[in-house]
């Protein structure tokens, strides 16, 4: 499909930040990360323009443009421009990236599989994975690398719920190294769709190389279920299901999309909103001991299950607040199929926006104190007075991530572990986001573990 490329020039009303002249404002995200998208909100409020040297998008950043593009004209924004071919050169056509009546049809074979119903089915995959990670860990530790540690319960969560016990460990090993290059290349590729083929981009031939280990892995596991006819896990399900309209099942390249999708998001945003929770819990002690005591209560010593965890409500109001203030979806990008209008500006067809994740869930109309880390605004009399669409960590409308109800119940099983076996004290200065395809804390979130 041919991308439409927008003049620049029917864009003059929009306001436009910083930006040098070729380069646009690259250098300057390079050098400000963050700040510099701070500073251009700041500045020119909810929507303005970033110039990006060989392209460039209108960032939006109010909960009324979340309701706009991906609710109330839904269809004339579609997931297009560099940034979406860049993430399909990953996830082929997976659920994140289709669209259309191939999307459709792909929602309609894997919504029941998602259903809380069969997610709770997998629970005891999940905490037996989780103990088996943190039991490899020192009982008491200075300095300890929580980021590191929690990719690894999630990627090993992932592993157990998606393929069941049929990964080695040279495989598992491959495989995670594999996606963090894969990942991490991702917005250098966003830039590289703009250039010849031909350009020397760093991290290219290490993406090829980890997209084909990626591969020849899914590939083998797929084969291995086929024969496995093993129903526990994941993509058994996925092998086995039928869509009711036409009789069709998944090729097997249609599987391999859809296991790159649901594995990317099944440990990269679970863990990265784990550490970043943790990094603040332990700088709040208050908090940090109201969590436990609510874990005590509940549960005490014992193994939760599924009906204790869902009464942990503090545990989930935490972790829907680190999603909240470090989103590791921190935006997300649209293209406008015919002209439009937003805010009163005319949007022409063909223009790349860039729904700005992170602007909006700090914006201060909608969240008071925004930079401050506090779960009780997620109690149900405070989220009554937000704008609908002013919490949106996994999207929202009819492309709401499919995996929400598994992240959830992942990320408040992991917390409530860690808090049942130890109490967390700082160790540094509090982790800076990366900006990145994904907001991890820079250098990580490193932590002194004490055993209770």
């Amino acid at each position: 499909m041919t991308t439409i490329t927008t003049s620049r020039s029917i864009l003059p009303n929009i306001p436009t930040a910083p930006h040098m002249p070729l380069l646009g404002a690259i250098p300057h995200i390079v050098h400000q990360q963050f700040d510099y998208l701070h500073a251009a909100q700041r500045q020119y409020g909810d929507i303005y323009r970033v110039d990006l040297g060989v392209t460039d998008a209108v960032a939006l950043s109010h909960p009324r443009h979340v309701q706009y593009v991906l609710r109330d004209n839904v269809r004339n924004f579609r997931k297009g421009g560099n940034m979406w071919t860049s993430v399909r050169s990953l996830f082929g056509n997976g659920l994140v990236v289709s669209e259309g009546d191939f999307w459709l049809r792909q929602r309609r074979m894997m919504q029941p599989q998602f259903h809380r119903r069969h997610i709770a089915g997998l629970f005891d995959l999940m905490l037996t994975a989780i103990d088996e990670q943190m039991a490899t860990w020192p009982i008491t530790a200075k300095g300890f690398d929580f980021s590191t540690a929690v990719n690894q319960i999630t990627m090993q969560v992932i592993v157990r719920t998606m393929f069941g016990a049929q990964l080695d460990d040279d495989e598992f090993n491959r495989l995670s190294v594999a996606m963090t290059h894969a990942l991490d290349y991702l917005l250098v590729g966003v830039v590289g769709e703009s250039l010849p083929s031909w350009t020397p981009l760093p991290g290219k031939r290490r993406y090829a190389a980890a997209r084909k280990t990626f591969d020849e892995i899914v590939y083998r596991v797929i084969t291995r279920s086929r024969a496995a006819n093993d129903e526990t896990n994941l993509l058994a399900m996925l092998l086995n299901i039928v869509d009711a309209e036409t009789g069709a099942q998944m090729t097997d390249e249609q599987l391999r999309d859809e296991v790159a999708t649901i594995f990317v998001a099944g440990y990269e945003t679970t863990a990265i909103a784990l550490a970043w929770a943790t990094d603040y819990l332990a700088r709040d002690i208050t908090l940090q001991t109201r969590i436990t005591d609510e874990i005590s209560t509940a549960i005490g010593a014992n193994n939760p299950d599924l009906m204790s965890l869902r009464s942990l409500d503090l545990v989930k109001r935490t972790f829907q607040e680190a999603l909240r203030i470090r989103p590791s979806a921190w935006f997300l990008p649209r293209l406008t199929v015919a002209d439009d209008q937003i805010d009163g500006y005319p949007i022409p067809a063909g223009t790349q926006v860039a729904l700005m994740i992170y602007h909006i869930h700090h914006h201060p109309e909608q969240w008071e104190y925004p930079e401050r880390f506090d779960p009780d605004r997620f109690d149900k009399k405070a989220a009554q007075s937000r704008h609908p669409f002013a919490y949106v960590p996994f999207g929202a409308g009819q492309r709401q991530c499919i995996g929400r109800d598994f992240a959830y119940m992942e990320g408040q099983l992991i917390l409530t572990r860690l808090l049942q076996r130890y109490r967390i004290r700082p160790y540094g200065s509090p982790a800076q986001p990366q900006l990145s395809t994904t907001l991890r804390p820079k250098g990580g979130v490193h932590l002194n573990l004490e055993e209770k």
